[in-house]
């Protein structure tokens, strides 16, 4: 139910001229503002004189009598197009109705309930098309008012009301678009969907439904709208531009990667439909790929293994291992570096942090007993096998942290070096008690970061 004072219906049609006329005339109206300003008075009568004959073409009864007997007639109206099949279809377009007890079980059409109607046919007649989407408040336009009869906007159509009633139901049936004999062109695509596909014994015998699909001009403009709005509404692209600036406040953005468009109607969109010319032809195409199945880097621990710094650890880390391989490559000592070097060791250390919270957060207690680690790793990597019972020893054992702890720092940078030798043939015996040394801070540091931030990570 449309809620409207009839000030406002009964205003409608003039408000909607006004409109229509100044953007037909915006600039011959700025033309006469800066004739009358430069004292140009000849300019200034000619612009009068174009504008007042221009003003005539838009008061009520003209504009009104000529979208009835000529543009109604011109403009096909519909939610979806032939034209946007191909620019040349002369097929029907069909104007769709959401159903609201209609169970959603595919995203399509029927999920919106889009305030935007489509039109196409002689482009000189879209202004009606425009006419009918003015709108009068924020909830109402003017084809809300003729489709639901509103008296007061009837009225307001011409003086003598029995052609007023008669406009109105001329504007209404070229909205509802009712079509008694549908029409389909050459241009236009077909589907035969067989309907007794597995009962006809012959080609001759078998039944078809044919369908005609029309392209969703309603669905996809929504989609052109929402997007742009996503994209490049003022809230987003401060937020977006703000990212970098420290004393901005920082707010989430959106960014849509991989997304492409379909360029519909050429240089002539109008040609197409309205919608397609207020998106210039573009229509946007969200990425529709299969996914991209990555091997799984799941840490995998033998049972037959002795220590967590394994071929399989290498594996895992080979990212970060290669980082640092390349830092030493580059033998110049500056400062960018010595930080790369750095960054890559700390990511090798962060991802074995990580694979070890995950081993000692999600393996039963006890699980330790059945592997072949080494006695310090276990007391790493099995913390709850302290609490069973008969376990006292092992409880007494991972109190003496120091003696462990050391242990497994020597681990990892015997492992790191003997990665480093590997890899460095040439140089292998350039990495020693110095590079060993300096593997064993970086370990140690590392520790002490998770330590300070409460996430102890031998605990």
């Amino acid at each position: 139910m449309i809620e409207l004072t009839p000030e406002l219906a009964s205003g409608a049609v003039k408000a909607a001229l006004t409109s229509l006329y100044d953007k037909k005339t915006e600039t011959q109206q700025k033309q006469l503002t800066k004739a009358i300003e430069s004292g140009d008075e000849v300019k200034a009568a000619e612009l009068r004189s174009a504008l007042a004959e221009t003003k005539e073409k838009y008061s009520v009864a003209t504009w009104i009598s000529d979208a009835a007997n000529r543009m109604a007639k011109q403009l096909n109206f519909g939610t979806h197009i032939s034209k946007g099949v191909h620019p040349d279809a002369k097929g029907d377009n069909v104007s769709f109705k959401t159903s609201h007890n209609r169970a959603n079980t595919i995203i399509g059409t029927h999920s919106i309930d889009s305030s935007y109607i489509d039109a196409n046919g002689n482009a000189a007649a879209l202004p009606l098309a425009n006419f009918f989407d003015f709108k009068v408040n924020e909830d109402t336009k003017i084809r809300d008012l003729i489709l639901s009869d509103n008296a007061d906007f009837i009225a307001s159509l011409a003086g003598d009301q029995k052609l007023a009633n008669e406009y109105q139901q001329i504007f209404k049936q070229a909205l509802q678009n009712i079509i008694t004999n549908p029409v389909t062109h050459e241009r236009n695509k077909q589907t035969l969907w067989a309907t007794n596909a597995y009962e006809g014994q012959a080609l001759q015998q078998l039944d078809y439904i044919n369908i005609i699909p029309l392209y969703p001009s309603v669905l996809t403009h929504e989609v052109y709208q929402r997007i742009n709005h996503l994209k490049f509404s003022d809230e987003n692209k401060a937020a977006r531009d703000n990212r970098f600036k420290k004393t901005a406040e920082q707010k989430p953005y959106v960014t849509l990667n991989d997304l492409a468009t379909l360029q519909l109607g050429g240089t002539k969109p109008q040609n197409v439909s309205l919608l397609m010319s207020k998106q210039g032809g573009r229509n946007y195409l969200l990425p529709s790929l299969p996914p991209i199945i990555k091997q799984d880097r799941s840490f995998k621990l033998s049972k037959f293994a002795n220590s967590i710094f394994s071929t399989a650890m290498e594996y895992n880390a080979r990212e970060a291992i290669q980082s640092i391989f390349k830092a030493i490559k580059d033998t110049r000592n500056i400062v960018d570096v010595r930080d790369a070097r750095k960054r890559a060791i700390d990511e090798v250390l962060y991802q074995i942090f990580a694979i070890a919270e995950d081993i000692r957060s999600t393996m039963p207690a006890g699980w330790s007993m059945d592997y072949e680690l080494d006695r310090a790793q276990k007391l790493w990597l099995d913390p709850k096998r302290a609490d069973l019972e008969g376990e006292e020893g092992f409880k007494a054992e991972r109190e003496q942290e120091d003696d462990w702890h050391r242990d497994i720092v020597h681990s990892f940078a015997r492992w790191l070096n003997t990665l480093m030798q590997a890899e460095f043939k040439a140089i292998a015996n350039d990495f020693g008690d110095a590079e060993h040394l300096d593997w064993e801070r970086e370990i140690e540091d590392m520790k002490k970061r998770y330590e300070r931030a409460g996430k102890g990570v031998f605990l």
